[in-house]
């Protein structure tokens, strides 16, 4: 009854923002267009005509067509899909770990605060996007690899997040209850602590998928992304800088998608962060 209530309250406060609403309706594209990209691309991303080499934009081809004639808005279509798995995957591994992480370091505190507080430090010693470089360069550029290095780069954010909202719960009188009737301080930390820190949780997933999307376009902006010619919206990018004069649709449509994707997800964020966060509730 009470989940009902709090389920009914944040319901109202989400839907108050139209842009909230409107950013949601645009996320839902965004995953439909991720599980069935078929249903929407008119053409096959791969398939090459010689005869349609760089035609402009058109009922044809909504976003014209590229060096070897292949359709822009297919290809731009299967891109999201990459760059959503991509982004995605890579976000669930930095949440899983960087919260298991944050979450140990801010319960125990003592040497295994300091051990793991060190190891964050020295990750953000390095930009984020220069530490995915170095990662995906040495092992290789593929859908693995991406993800696995965009995956380690956002782990510190989720540890260091988590654990300063650890430290702020784990002295509280529900916390020191839960000590007291004998339970372990496993089952503490994941029945007790982490359910009253999943708000800081859910907004900080939100706010850093948008910019996981932002490294992996970057990483296929410079070639180290998705290898040719499976198409990523970063990939697309690059791709079309040869032609900026003569086809500027082979870089501007697909930076433009990238764009909405980004937008809209932050502001998503930041309506999640004000219904969640009693600090920015009126």
């Amino acid at each position: 009854m009470k989940g009902s209530k709090y389920m009914k309250r944040f319901l109202k406060n989400f839907i108050k923002n139209p842009l909230n609403m409107i950013n949601l309706i645009i996320i839902c594209a965004l995953i439909f267009v991720s599980f069935f990209p078929s249903v929407i691309a008119p053409y096959n991303p791969l398939e090459m005509d010689s005869r349609s080499i760089l035609e402009p934009p058109s009922f044809t081809h909504f976003f014209g067509t590229d060096q070897f004639g292949r359709d822009v808005f297919s290809r731009s279509i299967y891109g999201i899909q990459n760059s959503m798995i991509i982004a995605l995957s890579s976000m669930i591994i930095s949440a899983l770990l960087g919260t298991l992480l944050g979450i140990l370091s801010g319960y125990y505190g003592g040497w295994i605060d300091q051990v793991i507080s060190r190891i964050i430090d020295a990750f953000f010693a390095f930009p984020s996007l220069v530490l995915a470089l170095f990662i995906v360069a040495l092992f290789g550029s593929s859908t693995f690899n991406l993800i696995i290095a965009i995956g380690i780069v956002y782990i510190p954010i989720f540890a260091r997040t988590l654990r300063g909202a650890t430290i702020s719960i784990k002295e509280l009188t529900f916390v020191k209850a839960s000590k007291v009737v004998g339970k372990n301080n496993f089952k503490i930390m994941w029945t007790v602590v982490f359910p009253n820190v999943s708000s800081i949780f859910i907004v900080t997933f939100t706010t850093n998928f948008s910019t996981a999307i932002l490294t992996e376009a970057s990483l296929g902006f410079l070639g180290l992304g998705v290898p040719p010619p499976e198409p990523t919206l970063g990939g697309l990018v690059g791709q079309g800088t040869n032609f900026i004069i003569a086809a500027p649709w082979l870089t501007l449509l697909p930076g433009l998608l990238i764009a909405v994707i980004v937008l809209s997800i932050n502001i998503l964020g930041d309506g999640l962060r004000d219904v969640l966060d009693p600090k920015f509730q009126k």
